[in-house]
């Protein structure tokens, strides 16, 4: 018994070196990234079509009723729809259950769901973002795969950060930061195998993406820098406003969903019709007020990275974005919270930038700097993936000039953020179902400190 098994260990060891695992990997990341350029392409196509339509409507109170309208009936159909075919939601908290429980949470219902619940809901103008749609897209389609090619459960379940990192990488055109992301907030512990596949992955979604899509950075900035070491001062400031404002969030996204699901208590499905209908109506109310907060928001990102905007413009679009993201996500509407964050972030460091020229004429601060700094530290305080924050801004802008204060801010954001709010909402969300990430903190003893 004992001479079978060398020899049964080199058979296995054999059977291993003839699958051919890099090219299945790269199949299924240009797979990823070709489902999710169809998807962006299906957002880009519903919000014109909103657009048009509102530009097509007379001013006056046909159009107030059609921007409230709207997204009142829509929210309300997806309120009452979604939770029959995605009973546990959608989005990041999803793509995390599934990747600590089983991994047949990502179905054909998540994938159809997905595909057709966003362009509905970006389309009518929830001020949310394609991101976690997008990775619940391409961790199915790379688990499908997975299960299609009998490459067994342990496999299929490994595969769900190859389909996040390729769906990161694909939609944003950022395939550096779809790996860090899919290991800071997927796998938690650096997995060589797993992180193997999914830079494989990322690599042959970004080669689709630019084939098709043209490979050019999506929120091009203009060139920025710092030279004074006093200015670290604004910076540090900024990252203390990001931090605050986003730590608070996960707080108040989940008191106002306790609050309305106290008023709207279950009722065969009418709950939900209520809660989307109330979100939907208030976004499109704050968006009569600004409309630049609807839907992703790339375009008014991009003009606050070229210094656009003054300080009463960028405030306002801060605050009326940040009042129709929580609402969106307390009710739930269904989108992803990466465009938010950083719609958020560059409006707030824009306003506190043109604020400050306003109160000092004769201060060197640049608004198109302190946008990108503060897109990079909102986000990383919300989504508690400093790593990934620096380097997606990078990525998406081609901007290196201000790599030392960007880390900076995005230090103490994350770090002030977390003493608001010690769990993201993706964690609070995973927390409902039973799963917690206690041995994680365990096994990091600066984490239990900070």
């Amino acid at each position: 018994m004992n001479r079978r098994r060398p020899l049964r260990a080199i058979a296995f060891v054999r059977r291993q070196a003839r699958r051919p695992l890099l090219a299945v990997l790269a199949l299924i990341g240009a797979s990823c990234g070709l489902a999710a350029f169809l998807f962006h392409a299906a957002l880009v196509a519903a919000e014109e079509a909103m657009r048009r339509a509102l530009l097509a409507s007379p001013a006056g109170a046909a159009r107030v009723a059609l921007a409230v309208g709207i997204p009142l009936l829509v929210g309300a159909a997806l309120g009452a729809l979604v939770p029959r075919f995605m009973p546990r939601g959608g989005g990041l908290a999803l793509v995390r259950g599934a990747y600590a429980k089983d991994p047949r949470r990502l179905d054909g219902r998540a994938v159809a769901t997905t595909f057709v619940a966003t362009p509905l809901s970006l389309g009518s103008g929830a001020p949310l973002g394609p991101e976690g749609p997008t990775v619940v897209l391409t961790s199915s389609v790379a688990v499908g795969l997975g299960r299609l090619l009998g490459m067994g459960p342990r496999v299929e379940r490994g595969l769900i950060p190859v389909g996040v990192a390729a769906g990161i990488a694909a939609i944003f055109n950022t395939p550096i930061a779809g790996v860090l992301f899919a290991l800071e907030e997927i796998i938690g512990t650096a997995s060589r195998g797993v992180l193997g596949g999914a830079i494989v992955a990322a690599v042959a979604a970004a080669v689709v993406q630019k084939q098709l899509g043209g490979g050019h950075h999506l929120l091009p900035a203009a060139p920025a820098t710092w030279a004074e070491p006093w200015e670290f001062a604004g910076f540090t400031l900024l990252g203390l406003a990001a931090g605050l404002t986003a730590g608070w969030v996960p707080r108040l996204v989940n008191a106002l969903h306790g609050r309305l699901r106290a008023r709207w208590p279950k009722a065969g499905g009418r709950d939900g019709a209520a809660r989307g209908a109330l979100a939907g109506a208030w976004c499109g109310l704050l968006g009569l007020l600004a409309p630049e907060i609807l839907g992703t928001g790339y375009h008014t990102i991009g003009a606050f990275l070229h210094g656009a905007g003054e300080a009463h413009t960028a405030g306002l679009a801060f605050f009326a974005k940040l009042a129709g993201f929580v609402l969106a996500l307390a009710a739930p509407l269904f989108g992803g919270a990466f465009a938010p964050s950083l719609f958020l972030g560059a409006a707030l460091g824009a306003a506190l930038a043109h604020g400050a020229l306003l109160l000092a004429p004769g201060l060197p601060v640049e608004p198109a700097a302190w946008a990108l700094v503060g897109m990079g530290a909102f986000f990383a305080g919300f989504l508690r993936t400093p790593i990934t924050a620096v380097v997606i801004v990078f990525e998406l802008t081609g901007d290196y000039g201000l790599v030392t204060p960007l880390m900076l801010a995005v230090a103490i954001a994350s770090l002030l953020a977390r003493r608001y709010s010690p769990r993201t909402l993706v964690e609070s969300q995973l927390a409902a179902e039973g799963l917690h990430d206690d041995d994680e903190a365990e096994r990091d003893p600066l984490g239990r400190l900070m």
